[in-house]
């Protein structure tokens, strides 16, 4: 017995399956949905734009009536000065108004004939309740007349309204789906092109380590010690030398500087003392010195035998009290030059030596690779990135076009 009822009764209707549209397919399947929105616009159209143009033909039909004298009015009423007036201005402005509206004519695809449509009405409309609106008095037939044919255009352009606007959400839907087509059809092969900028930024990374490898072992296998370590005693020699320069120049410098102030003291001139000032403020000696000491000298024991400079330590004594500061000074001098010439000379033996040399290459061309393969590992690091974030976008814009396909109808795309 129940099953004899549930077969009466039947079973509850399940949803249809949803059309699978391919995703290389959408193109050519939303142009012929376009296609029936333009079909059904235009098929929805028919009926209005027959009324519409119905009205307009009994409209230009009237408008010469206006511009005629009314009939069947008293004379008395005819001389009544406001149907005068609305004779004399009301009725002309109405008639240029009226034709001004009509001018252009209703044309085209349902969306140019529409517009112009709407303008026409309005025209209508303005003409109607702007100088129109005295009409009545003296036209008793014709504007009730007037204001059908207002109704009926108002009535055609509302219905065509509604197909538009039907029409025009489906097109939106259209647009919608056809942009996130546009895009997932972009964002493939911005990935496609991602993958490959990763891919390679990867294999010249790897290619350019093993070259940096390469060159690492190379370098290790070289030694420039002994030369670098000729050159190093070279420099320590050289600071030796300036270390007994510096050894003179400083009690000399305190003697003079002294010598100096006293003659300052006493207002005495001190151009004398200058040439060992200049000399003593020189943190390297001069290459060539030249300088007369005498003068300046002869200047010092004046004040030492005078007893107003006093000679404080032993250095002093061997400088000043024995005389020793130009020999010094020229000894420590030649000293220093001759082991900066020594220098110059063992720094170009090195810079020439082929195995520096070799080594000199394999450091900058380290340096030039290390570079590459950072900018390498960049670039695929980047590609990645943007590959992440087109696959985002991707995954976002599938759910966004199944949801409008959705919305549109039963469809459903395939994605694969």
């Amino acid at each position: 017995m129940f099953s004899k009822l549930r077969a009466f009764l039947g079973r509850p209707d399940e949803p249809p399956e949803a059309e699978v549209i391919r995703f290389l397919s959408l193109p050519s399947w939303l142009d012929e949905r376009e296609n029936e929105v333009v079909s059904r616009i235009a098929e929805k159209f028919k009926a209005p734009m027959a009324e519409f143009e119905i009205a307009l033909a009994t409209l230009e039909d009237l408008i010469p009536v206006f511009e005629e004298e009314p009939a069947g009015l008293e004379d008395e009423i005819m001389l009544h000065p406001k149907v005068k007036s609305v004779l004399k201005t009301a009725r002309p402005q109405t008639v240029r108004s009226l034709r001004q509206a009509i001018e252009k004519k209703p044309s085209g695809d349902p969306e140019a004939y529409y517009g112009v449509s709407t303008d026409i009405l309005k025209g209508v409309i303005a003409a109607a309740k702007g100088p129109g609106k005295y009409l009545h008095l003296v036209y008793k037939e014709e504007m009730p007349q007037m204001r059908r044919i207002i109704k009926e255009m108002g009535r055609a352009v509302n219905d065509m309204t509604a197909a538009l606007a039907a029409g025009t959400k489906e097109k939106d839907q259209i647009k919608e789906i056809r942009s996130r087509y546009q895009r997932l059809e972009e964002i493939g092969r911005l990935v496609g092109e991602a993958e490959d900028r990763s891919q390679s930024g990867q294999e010249r990374e790897a290619s350019i380590i093993k070259d940096i490898e390469s060159a690492e072992e190379e370098l290790a296998g070289i030694s420039t010690v002994a030369v670098k370590e000729k050159v190093s005693s070279a420099k320590r020699d050289l600071e030796v030398a300036l270390q007994s320069y510096a050894q003179v120049r400083a009690p000399a410098a305190g003697v003079i500087r002294r010598a100096e102030k006293l003659l300052k003291h006493h207002k005495s001139p001190i151009d004398t003392l200058k040439p060992l000032l200049d000399l003593l403020e020189r943190q390297v000696p001069y290459k060539e010195c030249a300088i007369d000491f005498e003068p300046a000298l002869g200047t010092i024991r004046s004040l030492i035998t005078s007893g107003e400079l006093q000679l404080k330590n032993r250095e002093e004594q061997q400088l000043f009290g024995d005389g020793n500061l130009p020999v010094m000074m020229k000894m420590v001098s030649d000293e220093y030059w001759r082991l900066e010439a020594e220098l110059c000379r063992v720094q170009e033996e090195a810079d020439s030596d082929p195995v520096v040399i070799e080594e000199k290459r394999l450091l900058m061309e380290l340096d030039r690779m290390k570079k590459e393969a950072t900018g390498a590992g960049s670039a695929a690091s980047s590609a990645e990135e943007e590959r992440g974030r087109l696959l985002e976008e991707q995954a976002r814009l599938c759910d966004e076009l199944q949801e409008i396909l959705g919305n549109f109808g039963n469809f459903t795309c395939d994605l694969s």
